[in-house]
């Protein structure tokens, strides 16, 4: 994940990134597995100085079900709010979720 601070004032101080204290893994259907629907869905949301996560947008898509799926486990985390002087702060943050199929067995 990269952060970036949302305020436009740029008050003068260390900016703490969030950190995610509860992760929700995307919902991946066997189905697409077995048609080896994969891909990276790249995310950009902001992390709210409450730790909620809002206004998350597609960045880079694998598949429309896949970034749906990624968009909606995303919306379910919660962060440790980024912090700056102090006070919790609101940061864009860009999260790469990654969709691997398990590989085939093999019958040898």
């Amino acid at each position: 994940m990269r952060f970036a601070e949302l305020d436009i004032n740029h008050e003068k101080g260390d900016l703490l990134a969030p950190v995610a204290d509860h992760m929700v893994d995307p919902a991946y259907p066997m189905q697409l597995m077995r048609e080896n629907v994969a891909g990276t869905v790249t995310l950009r949301a902001i992390i709210r100085a409450d730790g909620t996560v809002g206004d998350i947008k597609v960045v880079n898509g694998a598949d429309a079900r896949l970034d749906q799926y990624a968009s909606e486990a995303l919306a379910r985390w919660h962060f440790r709010p980024a912090t700056k002087n102090d006070a919790n702060v609101d940061v864009e943050a860009i999260v790469m979720i990654p969709f691997k199929p398990i590989p085939k067995k093999s019958a040898f």
